[in-house]
């Protein structure tokens, strides 16, 4: 640990504000000393309590004192190291609601020695003491954030290790291939085959093809933890604003006869079907002089382009599209709906698109259903897996590691000698334990924990 990793740290373990309690929690190597000068089993006089002495997971009603004044009221619950969370030890003061008061013992705390907590911290320190791997401590955060079913189930998978099992499994594959070709090169005078190439080749084949299916679940798993991005796209004034507010049950963007109206997209979360949609309603797609609404279609097209639905939306009152099929230019057009809208001004009915009215409502159900089943069909693919990463980084480290080994097997097949294919299998084993953090550098870690939310 770095010198500022050492110190006793405390932060709200909950929302501050009016409330039942404020959980302040407090971890370190000077916790219970620092406790034990501020909190007395007397609220008549200041009777302090030696928590060295104090069995672990114990609770302790009492009072916190600044001196001879008294605070508050609280129940003070401690865990001893290693058997804590972050592995030190562990204190979480329940005091009741209230900014004043938690201010108070913020004050109280920072004048005994504690500071502040970063953000993530706590968890970061769970990493350090061995409490966690990193792919588990990011799944704390992804658990936190979980704002469906299936985003939590995939966040507590991972936090029970199902991911850090199963990398373990391949890098010590690897491990075991890589002793044997370096053990080659001890006995290189005695042209000795340890491990026949092609049984190498074959080993490293099965590995690759482990990793290339993990990787590809990150499509699925992405959309599980983040959500489906819903765009909303179409001409001006063909109703796209009044779809938007229809799904999300709201006002939200500006209706308007005047074409134009919508000159930069607009974004809400949405939950349909128990998933989660980044719901975006865009500019109108025109051609245009003006450099703002330019600028508007520019980022309607970005948007689309970033899409995993798109609503092409058309106008059934205007004759000159109503005629023919429409398509938007997009990477996938399995996943664009086709809409008709203004159904009530129209009763027109087309093959190949659902007719609705945002106004009037109609059909509205049935564009949800299909805009839900579309979604599932997104992610069907990885409801029977164990394992899914919906992580990022662990894909670009799962994606390097295959390359390592592409380049592993391309040396093995050119006979190059043993010290070369040797070091990309280690680079390979490098990048599986960048996952769960045996190899992770400082800015890594950093940069991973900072997206945490203070007192986690």
């Amino acid at each position: 640990m770095s010198p500022s990793e050492n110190k006793t740290i405390f932060a709200p373990a909950t929302l501050v504000g009016e409330s039942s309690i404020t959980v302040t929690r407090i971890s370190g190597k000077d916790t219970f000393s620092i406790l034990t000068k501020i909190f007395s089993l007397s609220g008549e006089a200041f009777k302090c309590i030696d928590f060295t002495r104090r069995q672990t997971h114990s609770a302790h009603h009492g009072y916190i004192f600044d001196g001879k004044e008294i605070i508050d009221e609280v129940v003070a619950t401690i865990f001893k190291s290693p058997n804590s969370y972050t592995g030190e030890d562990v204190a979480e003061i329940s005091l009741h609601g209230g900014s004043y008061i938690f201010r108070k013992l913020n004050g109280l705390l920072s004048k005994h020695g504690a500071v502040f907590a970063e953000p993530g911290e706590f968890t970061k320190r769970a990493f350090l003491n061995g409490k966690l791997d990193l792919s588990q401590a990011e799944a704390v955060a992804d658990l936190i954030r979980s704002k469906t079913e299936l985003a939590s189930k995939a966040a507590m998978k991972q936090l029970k290790g199902s991911l850090s099992v199963y990398i373990k499994s391949l890098r010590d594959e690897l491990i075991n291939y890589c002793s044997l070709v370096e053990l080659e090169l001890d006995f290189s005078e005695e042209d000795l085959e340890i491990v026949p190439k092609k049984v190498l080749l074959s080993k490293i084949d099965n590995i690759m093809q482990n990793i290339v299916n993990l990787s590809q679940s990150y499509e699925s798993g992405k959309i599980i933890r983040d959500g489906v991005n819903l765009t909303i796209a179409g001409k001006p004034n063909v109703g796209k604003s009044s779809i938007f507010n229809y799904l999300l049950k709201e006002s939200r963007a500006i209706v308007s006869e005047i074409p134009g109206t919508t000159r930069d997209y607009l974004q809400e979360p949405l939950i349909m079907g128990g998933i989660v949609f980044n719901l975006v309603d865009t500019a109108g797609i025109h051609d245009s002089g003006d450099l703002i609404e330019k600028e508007g279609v520019r980022r309607s097209h970005a948007k689309i382009a970033e899409s995993d639905i798109t609503l092409h939306v058309i106008d059934l009152t205007d004759e000159k599209t109503v005629d023919k099929k429409h398509t938007l230019k997009v990477g996938d057009n399995s996943r664009v709906l086709t809409v008709y809208n203004k159904c009530d001004l129209n009763p027109t009915q087309v093959d190949y698109g659902l007719c609705v009215s945002a106004l009037t409502g109609e059909n509205m159900n049935e564009l949800q259903c299909r805009v839900i089943e579309l979604a599932r069909t997104l992610i069907r693919g990885s409801e029977g897996m164990e394992i899914l990463i919906t992580n990022e980084r662990h894909r670009d480290c799962l994606l390097k590691s295959c390359e390592y080994l592409v380049n592993c097997k391309n040396l093995i097949l050119s006979n190059a000698g043993n010290e070369l294919i040797s070091f990309e299998i280690r680079e390979a084993m490098r990048q599986l334990e960048e996952i769960i953090g045996k190899t992770t550098n400082v800015d890594i870690l950093n940069n991973i924990f900072s997206k945490f939310c203070i007192g986690k």
